[in-house]
This record gives C-alpha cells, structure tokens and sequence, in this order.
C-alpha cells in the first residue's frame, strides 16, 4: 500500500467478511477484501474498487487429514477439484 503500516488507523480487524460489511454500512471504515465474497450490486450500501495498481494473491483451502465431511462439504470439494482442473493449464 506504500504506506508505513504505523500511520494506517487500523480500527478493527476481521474474519468473517459479512461481519466486516455491517460495520462498513455503519461507518466504520473501508473494509480490504476479495472481490465477490459479498453482494455490492446496485442496490447495495456497499462497493468494491479495486486496487490500482492490481494486488494478486495466492489462496488455500486446507483441511485435517483423514477429516470425516458431510455430504455437503464432499460435494463442496468435488465441484471446486472439478472447477480447479478446468482452470487449471
């Protein structure tokens, strides 16, 4: 952000991305976040802007070893091995 992280005023941290929308909507502050994690479509409160220039970043979904999921969270990471495959070159 060329900023020296000691003049930013930080006044929350979080780690769920809907908690973090109300205090924006409240007046909090900005929020940084990825892209598409919550609605800011036209009739939102809210809007995303981008970084300029773009900040790229790497993800990881990891879990226990030999965890027991539901069938949900099977299916979950099926679409997304599936999705990953297809995008990947």
């Amino acid at each position: 952000m060329k900023r020296d992280l000691q003049n930013l005023n930080i006044v929350a941290t979080y780690n769920l991305i809907y908690n973090a929308s109300l205090l924006v909507k409240e007046g909090f502050g900005y929020a940084i976040a990825l892209d598409k994690l919550i609605y800011t479509g036209e009739d939102s409160e809210l809007c995303f802007r981008p970084f300029s220039p773009i900040m790229k970043g790497n993800l990881s979904i990891v879990w226990k070893k030999y965890q027991v999921f539901s069938k949900a969270s099977k299916k979950f990471i099926e679409a997304l091995t599936e999705s990953v495959s297809k995008n990947t070159p």
